[in-house]
């Protein structure tokens, strides 16, 4: 149960620090913007985005680096 509240006050904290965030004052725009979007809400899309090509990375690593079925 000591783990479970450190979980919670830190999940509490990331979602203070995303509920508080301001927009940029500086938005040039770049490539990665999508149109339409706020510089926040496109932030936080590539961000899942990269976390989906990181995820995909460590699994396929995990697959070629499988040991094969012990010999009897």
């Amino acid at each position: 149960m000591e783990r479970a509240g450190e979980v919670t006050r830190i999940a509490l904290a990331i979602l203070l620090v995303a509920a508080t965030a301001t927009p940029a004052l500086a938005d040039h725009g770049s490539p990665i913007r999508i149109e339409g979007m706020g510089p926040l809400m496109s932030a936080l899309v590539t961000g899942a985005l990269a976390f989906v090509v990181a995820l995909v990375v460590v699994v396929v690593i995990m697959v070629l680096t499988r040991k094969g079925p012990e010999p009897k």
